[in-house]
């Protein structure tokens, strides 16, 4: 039982214990009081009846005294008026047998009401002639006490309502800061950090308050510095200070992961920038200046090579890098010239003119499978021959795919194998340490036909250039609540489906799947999106995030940790889990920065009570070095390839 209600039938039964005590006192004193005026009305009587009788006393002739007691008796209200001689013997008597009516039969038995007799001394002359006795009726007296009463007890009631009625107010108004008290240590359970602004006015209340958000503060601050450190230890191992893009480890890392063919990445391009005579800039202007070129050419790099899933990075003192999944070089060429020509721009700026600055430039297509070395390789051999031809930026083709990525005929094909459903989903699970399902994430696959099973990584880029994002996705959706209605109802799994940019960019199809969740089970599905999503389109993003949880959909974020962000997001969005990006596992053995940086996320999420899974692992190694800094669930070809669902 709460405090309040504890406290509301304390009150209540001390006002009842009140009003009945003085219920009873009242209604004692007004039965003694009515008491007094049937011994006084009968006393008066019977003191004026005996004179009067006495004045025609005659124990011969007792009409005359009997003519008067009819009298008396008739005006009155007794219960009887008796006279009797001076040998006790009955000379006349009058008696009103007459029971009482209206009032309760157990109201008269609880409450008794004594009618007590008075007696006058009848004379002729100095002769005694007998003793008269009179006896009020107490009828009147019980309906007085009667409406007495039932007035007392509605006054009573009506009080009692009253001020239960406050005392309920007021413990509500008091009682406010502890109910405040109470979200605010239901909030400290679920991570989350409210402080009451406005301190309540009770002495005792307002010293809790003020220590509850002290220690709300601490907590938050405890949590900001955790996102500080776990920020700064990002910066320090993966970014370059001077252009803020990734550092050459960075740039490893997840060049290593994107051709990594088990990765389910995407085809791409590459672009490198050399900056010449950086060398004698820096002896004639000075440092200063040598780095704000660079970091002038860094923004207008990522500036005309804008893409969401780019990584810029900056390899050495010389040369910038841009890595553009999805892209393919030759529709690349055209902005990367226009970074190689910004160079006479910027040096007038920086009002350094004759600096014998020039930019070499080099493109090369990738897919997943390929080398990094052979790509560096590519990418110097572009920049030599460009540099000896004089040819600006110099492309290094690749290879064609097996159909031309952007031709017309992706059109068809995909048209085609949506039409006769040839798209079919494979799942891959993520297991905790002993193994247990955590989720299984949905992975989409075409088959051709000849019956192949080609990846994502194979179509998606046709997909995103004929704006056939929305459709792939619906039927991601559709297919797995297709095989959430055959499969067993005591296979629990939970299905994950990674949501695209589609979903907040169409409200039409934003409300579809909102209106089709709302007859599913919300332990079946969850839903993620990649941290770039999150983090470019928060205003489109959260409001639907907040949607699939009010729901009770798990969500989760994808690719985390690839870009630079603000952790202190996490606290305010709450994923139930993470993925970290696939390039902390190739480096999560050997780089003791990774370590640390994984190490200061796994406490800030721990404190959260977000759950990390480590994807792409291959080896047991790689599950130690996870296990050893606290990540408990992995996803990856270690527990095997992704299967058909």
């Amino acid at each position: 039982m709460s405090l309040s209600k504890q406290m509301i039938i304390f009150i209540a039964s001390m006002l009842v214990i009140v009003l009945l005590g003085t219920f009873l006192l009242n209604l004692n004193n007004t039965r003694s009081f009515l008491e007094a005026q049937l011994q006084s009305h009968a006393q008066d009587t019977a003191t004026s009846l005996g004179l009067s009788l006495s004045s025609v006393a005659d124990p011969e002739d007792p009409s005359s005294m009997e003519t008067m007691i009819n009298a008396v008796f008739d005006r009155g209200y007794y219960s009887h008026i008796t006279l009797i001689d001076v040998d006790e013997q009955l000379i006349y008597e009058r008696a009103n047998p007459q029971e009482i009516e209206g009032i309760p039969q157990w109201f008269i038995q609880l409450i008794s009401i004594k009618a007590p007799d008075a007696t006058a001394l009848i004379q002729s002359g100095w002769i005694p002639v007998g003793t008269l006795t009179v006896q009020s009726h107490p009828g009147y007296a019980y309906i007085e006490l009667w409406k007495t009463a039932i007035n007392l007890l509605i006054w009573f009631g009506l009080a009692t309502l009253i001020a239960t009625g406050l005392a309920i107010y007021a413990l509500k108004v008091m009682l406010k800061p502890l109910k405040k008290m109470e979200k605010q240590a239901e909030a400290i359970v679920r991570k989350e950090y409210l402080l009451q602004d406005t301190l309540p006015s009770t002495i005792e209340f307002k010293r809790v308050v003020s220590a509850m958000n002290a220690m709300v503060h601490k907590m938050k601050e405890v949590f900001e510095r955790d996102a500080q450190n776990a920020e700064k230890l990002q910066k320090m191992a993966y970014q370059d200070s001077v252009t803020g893009m990734s550092n050459r480890l960075h740039f490893e890392m997840n060049v290593d992961a994107l051709l990594d063919d088990q990765t389910e990445a995407t085809a791409g391009a590459i672009f490198l920038l050399r900056i010449d005579g950086l060398k004698e800039l820096n002896d004639r202007f000075g440092y200063l200046i040598g780095d704000k070129l660079v970091k002038m050419l860094a923004d207008k790099m990522r500036a005309e090579l804008h893409s969401k899933e780019a990584l810029y990075a900056r390899l050495n003192g010389t040369e910038l890098i841009a890595v553009l999944p999805s892209l393919a070089g030759k529709n690349v060429k055209a902005p990367a010239e226009a970074v190689q020509a910004s160079v006479p721009e910027i040096l007038a700026e920086l009002k350094a003119d004759d600096a014998p600055v020039t930019l070499l430039a080099g493109l090369v297509d990738y897919q997943p499978g390929d080398q990094r070395g052979q790509l560096l390789s590519k990418l110097d051999f572009a920049i030599s021959e460009g540099h000896d031809k004089q040819l600006g930026v110099c492309f290094y083709g690749h290879e064609e795919n097996e159909v031309d990525q952007h031709g017309e005929a992706w059109n068809d094909i995909l048209t085609s194998a949506i039409n006769e459903q040839r798209f079919v989903l494979f799942q891959q699970s993520a297991y905790d340490a002993n193994r247990q399902v955590h989720d299984q994430e949905l992975l989409i696959r075409l088959k051709d036909t000849n019956g192949h099973i080609h990846s994502a990584g194979y179509f998606m880029p046709a997909v995103a250039e004929l704006n056939l994002m929305e459709s792939i996705d619906r039927l991601v959706i559709e297919l797995a609540l297709q095989h959430l209605q055959k499969r067993p109802q005591s296979d629990l799994g939970c299905l994950a489906i990674n949501l695209t940019e589609s979903v907040i960019e169409n409200d039409t199809f934003q409300q579809w799947l909102l209106t089709i969740l709302k007859g599913v089970r919300p332990n079946t599905l969850a839903f993620e999106m990649t941290e770039t999503m999150i983090s470019h389109n928060k205003a489109q993003t959260w409001p639907l995030i907040e949607k699939l949880k009010s729901l009770s959909f798990s969500f989760g974020i994808d690719h985390f940790g690839s870009h630079f962000t603000n952790m202190n997001y996490l606290q305010e969005l709450r994923p139930n889990y993470i993925k970290l990006d696939a390039a902390f596992t190739k480096a999560i053995e050997r780089d003791e920065q990774t370590q640390n940086y994984v190490s200061s996320l796994c406490e800030m999420c721990h404190s959260l009570d977000i759950q990390i899974i480590a994807m792409s692992v291959e080896n047991e190694a790689q599950i130690s070095a996870f296990n050893e800094l606290g990540i408990q669930h992995f996803q990856g070809y270690y527990y095997g390839a992704p299967k058909p669902l």
